[in-house]
């Protein structure tokens, strides 16, 4: 290789790596443009690409000199004491302050107060007997004795007050928890909905014990205490209210036992139709309720993962040691808040330029799911065709996370369609054992009982009519999604 050879080696290999990184970034110029990148980051490829191009050879020392000045102006700013004193992250306060309107029940109409007074001292996971719920049978699956369960029973009477409280808040029609817009205290409520549920529990085994004890009045009060609750958490606009609320099933499980396999009386029949009337649910309002909420939610979330606001109302992009899915500045490292900085600073590129954009994007998610509220959706096709077409953009980002969200309430709708088969179911049940008593004999078809429920009654939510087959001395009722009796 000759000396001439070897000096213009390098200069080779110099031009090969300058034409691989032009290759490079007109590459991702281009994807930028295709996928619809964030407006910033194509500026900022653009501006690459014009350095290496277009921008004459003695200008580009300049260039890359005010490059630097920056970088060196972002590292200072990195390392910069963080001014948090009245920062937090940014929330859309007016929208939730129109939505706690919506909503508003007077204090002394209101159960949630009394609920959260019961909660706070609730404690029934200490000495709990395995009887209770941690065996099989329990006392929550089918009526018991006393006797055969002593120490259960002495457990139980120990949380009478509760029992009482709860049958008192279930004199109230209303109830409307605070709401909650932030995942810290997410964690509290669903704690709370945890802590609600044993509630539920403890009314099931006294009123199975009453049951078999012959306190049937008693044990009435505790199942329609059931209805109750669950109806006020129908009542909520959040998601995991709703996804709790199916607890009236194990009352009316329990309540079509009684009136079938029982001899209530003329009074509790009428009682138990009452309680089951009184629960009025309607599919596409408390659809329309939770996509309201939990667009919100959508996007305070989003919102203060990288912005913040302070008492004034001004408004800056997230030094990261707020952010919401970082943690809180106590519980993090002088490193890991530095790091989370510099984050920042690349997130800028892709980040929309204010919570009121983030907000739209948000909007044009939600904006296909609320098509599910419509009657006539048609809810037997797939959940993924909410799925967005890939996009670089922040806003495919947020239709994609909104749209994950899909199956949850094809799942939910499932759940509401059984247990509104379910109350319907109770109803003609009710009508059956009137017939019985008054005839001596279960009913041929429900066509002897037509006259004796609402229309409604004898429909299936899921489609047709109720299938229902008398077999002499016993019969059997059933929809499509669950079988009503035998249970």
């Amino acid at each position: 290789m000759t000396i001439e050879q070897k000096q213009k080696k390098p200069g080779l290999i110099k031009i090969i790596f300058k034409w691989l990184g032009l290759s490079i970034l007109t590459v991702l110029f281009l994807l930028a443009l295709v996928f619809d990148a964030p407006t910033k980051f194509i500026i900022f490829l653009l501006i690459i690409l014009a350095a290496f191009t277009a921008l004459p050879r003695p200008a580009r020392k300049w260039f890359w000199l005010g490059v630097g000045a920056v970088a060196l102006i972002l590292l200072i700013w990195i390392f910069l004491p963080e001014d948090d004193i009245g920062w937090r992250p940014y929330t859309f306060d007016e929208e939730l302050a129109a939505l706690e309107t919506k909503y508003a029940i007077p204090d002394e109409k209101n159960a949630a107060p009394a609920y959260y007074e019961i909660l706070e001292t609730l404690d029934i996971d200490s000495n709990q007997p395995k009887f209770f719920i941690k065996s099989t049978p329990s006392s929550r699956s089918e009526p018991w004795f006393s006797k055969d369960h002593p120490e259960t029973a002495q457990w139980l009477k120990g949380h009478q007050e509760t029992i009482e409280k709860l049958i008192q808040i279930s004199g109230k029609e209303k109830c409307l928890f605070p709401f909650i817009i932030d995942s810290v205290t997410q964690s509290e409520n669903m704690e709370s909905l945890a802590k609600i549920r044993r509630c539920v529990f403890l009314l099931i085994a006294c009123a199975n014990n009453d049951i078999a004890e012959g306190r049937t009045d008693d044990a009435l009060k505790k199942y329609i205490c059931i209805l109750q609750i669950a109806n006020h958490l129908y009542q909520q606009p959040e998601m995991n209210y709703h996804q709790m609320s199916v607890i009236d099933s194990l009352s009316l499980e329990k309540l079509n036992r009684f009136v079938i396999e029982d001899q209530p009386t003329a009074a509790q029949l009428e009682l138990i139709s009452t309680s089951i009337k009184n629960l009025e649910n309607n599919w596409s309002r408390d659809l329309s309720n939770m996509l309201d909420f939990e667009k919100l939610y959508a996007k305070n979330q989003l919102s203060g993962m990288v912005y913040e606001i302070n008492p004034k109302g001004k408004t800056r992009f997230s030094r990261g040691s707020l952010s919401a899915t970082l943690g809180t500045i106590q519980s993090r490292t002088y490193q890991r808040r530095k790091c989370a900085k510099l984050g920042m600073i690349f997130a800028w590129l892709y980040i929309p330029s204010s919570p009121e954009k983030i907000s739209e994007f948000v909007d044009a998610g939600f904006e296909k799911h609320y098509a599910m509220t419509e009657p006539d959706f048609d809810w037997n096709t797939q959940n993924d065709q909410f799925l967005p077409r890939f996009k670089l953009n922040y806003g495919y980002m947020v239709e994609m996370t909104i749209s994950l969200t899909c199956p949850v309430y094809y799942r939910l709708r499932e759940s509401y369609l059984r247990y509104l088969s379910l109350r319907r179911g109770s109803r003609l049940l009710i009508a059956i054992r009137q017939y019985k008593n008054e005839n001596g004999k279960w009913p041929d078809s429900l066509d002897d009982i037509a006259t004796s429920v609402p229309a409604e009654a004898l429909i299936d939510p899921a489609g047709g009519k109720f299938d229902y087959e008398n077999h002499g001395e016993r019969f059997s009722l059933y929809g499509k999604l669950i079988n009503i009796w035998p249970q």
